[in-house]
């Protein structure tokens, strides 16, 4: 457990980088590998991600940016003294994210990420498979906003070194059209414990976004709030 601290202090209280390997499923047709990079100050919450695409995406950046750099929760400000929560001390060990989610309109998307910390960047490795999408899909406007903010719910899983994670995504069009995404995933690292009950509060920033989906890059201010149970 020291090691995990000492880990998580030097990785955690400074600037910290970060790397995203994707290769992005449209059905069984259509595959494309993005690439990205991004650096975060975990201590204030905030962690800024980039993400290249070879090739025009048929789904808006901000909807897959999100779906993406969602993974990277230990970029997250605890108040108080709760600076070494589950993600922060899962290293050196390796996370393990499975993701599912359905949209509004009756498409999904479901996919697995593994987080690995190697040579001072912590490196994402994902792969995302979205169903159901097409040219008039709300998800392929260019006009869509940034993802409006919301709360993410934190959980115990279903054994000991599981955490869940619930949360509603939310986005809207020039013409006030709402589209929306329940997004569900199960974290795992072995031999560690399960998180306290908290909220992790995200607020979404586009700021750089190119026309044809090739370039994006958004940033996100995190903070959690622990929730404590108590028996009467």
């Amino acid at each position: 457990m020291d090691h995990r601290m000492e880990r998580a202090d030097s990785m955690f209280t400074g600037t910290a980088k970060s790397k995203v390997i994707g290769d992005i499923n449209f059905g069984e047709d259509e595959n494309v590998k993005i690439t990205g990079e991004g650096f975060a100050c975990p201590l204030e919450g905030s962690q800024t991600l980039e993400l290249n695409s070879p090739k025009s995406l048929p789904i808006n950046m901000n909807i897959l940016g999100t779906i993406i750099q969602s993974n990277f929760r230990m970029f997250i400000q605890y108040r108080g003294s709760s600076v070494y929560d589950f993600f922060k001390t899962s290293f050196p060990g390796t996370m393990v994210v499975e993701t599912e989610g359905d949209f509004s309109d009756g498409t999904s998307v479901r996919g697995t990420s593994t987080l690995t910390y190697v040579k001072e960047a912590l490196i994402c490795r994902c792969q995302l498979t979205l169903e159901g999408f097409t040219g008039d899909s709300i998800a392929n406007q260019d006009d869509l906003s940034p993802t409006l903010p919301c709360f993410e719910v934190i959980d115990a899983g279903s054994k000991a070194d599981e955490a869940t994670s619930s949360m509603n995504l939310t986005w809207k069009s020039s013409s006030n059209e709402i589209y929306k995404c329940d997004l569900r995933s199960v974290i795992r690292s072995v031999g560690n414990f399960s998180p306290s009950h908290h909220f992790i509060g995200h607020e979404y920033k586009v700021t750089d976004k190119s026309g044809n989906n090739l370039h994006f890059t958004q940033k996100v201010k995190s903070r959690a709030t622990v929730i404590n149970y108590y028996k009467n």
